[in-house]
């Protein structure tokens, strides 16, 4: 434990002010920590709302890297594809003290974040929550509150970084597996909720299910290629899962098409068939999903046409 940790006050900042962001934000300040929460968007407050009621947080907003210095922790809460338009964050916020968290979807969470980040230490994680960001600012936490990191020191330390948040985090010694296992079900609802435009009733409907299982299945036999230690028991088991879900309940995907975002695809299905060439195998149905969703989503660009800075 460094001189810096003996003191349970921390320095954290959370980049991105999305639904991921918003909620880690939150946990980050019920820690007791110093919160600085990175966006593009310039709001007065963070509001959480849940089944309990709405609670407001005086987390420090800040959308100038300038105003920034380098901090304990960096919990990196942007979509894959942004990761690249948030470098100088990233080189504001780190030094080699500075710990950062990669809060992303898919199974190669980490490679990007390494070159964008020297002398870091980068960590990544699977996280297993469902929010909606409503609107700058405010965002709807429905369930989930648990992240699993790999197990080691550095997963200790963010233990104890978490305590009083009211966010489990769970140590793997098995992170490959853990990964695959949440893709096999993200590949699967994250591209049919929002190519139909449903929530999770639409999991109700035998073809869409008949579907899912398939895209599962797919995924599953590109998994065990890459050493993840899953088999057809755990598809069963998160079609099985996918049945206690709430038909209100969206995805990210969802919720990104609706606003008119672009879609993380690429760390789904995207994913599964590069993996899957690698491999030599054939996954025909998320290959589908992969171009259909490449098709949908949009190249959002910023008012003097550069690409977007990757914040919300």
């Amino acid at each position: 434990m460094t001189s810096a940790e003996s003191r349970a006050r921390q320095s954290v900042a959370v980049i991105g002010a999305g639904a991921v962001g918003g909620v880690f934000a939150w946990a980050m300040h019920k820690a007791g920590h110093d919160v600085s929460l990175c966006a593009r968007t310039p709001f007065d407050e963070l509001v959480i709302q849940t089944s309990d009621g709405e609670e407001r947080v005086p987390v420090r907003v800040v959308t100038d890297l300038h105003d920034v210095k380098p901090v304990n922790w960096v919990l990196l809460a942007v979509k894959s594809f942004d990761t690249v338009g948030i470098a100088r964050w990233l080189a504001a916020l780190c030094d080699q003290d500075t710990t950062v968290v990669v809060l992303q979807n898919g199974v190669d969470q980490a490679d990007g974040v390494h070159g964008l980040a020297p002398g870091t230490t980068v960590l990544p994680s699977l996280v297993y929550i469902q929010a909606e960001r409503q609107a700058p600012g405010r965002v709807r936490l429905g369930y989930g509150n648990s992240i699993d990191v790999p197990a080691g020191p550095e997963a200790e330390r963010l233990v104890r970084l978490f305590r009083g948040s009211g966010m489990e985090v769970r140590p793997q010694k098995d992170l490959t597996t853990a990964a695959w296992r949440k893709l096999m079900l993200n590949a699967a609802v994250n591209p049919l909720t929002a190519l139909t435009l449903r929530r999770m009733e639409a999991m109700q409907d035998s073809m869409i299910l008949e579907l899912a299982a398939g895209l599962m299945r797919e995924t599953l036999a590109v998994a065990v290629a890459v050493g993840a230690e899953l088999t057809e028991a755990d598809v069963e088991q998160t079609l099985a899962f996918m049945g206690e879900f709430s038909e209100g309940n969206g995805t990210s995907m969802l919720y990104d098409r609706l606003a008119g975002n672009a879609l993380e695809w690429e760390a789904l299905n995207g994913a599964v068939v590069r993996h899957a060439e690698t491999h030599g195998i054939d996954v025909p149905l998320n290959r589908a999903m992969a171009a259909l969703l490449h098709a949908l989503s949009p190249q959002k660009t910023t008012a003097d046409g550069g690409l977007s800075s990757g914040l919300v």
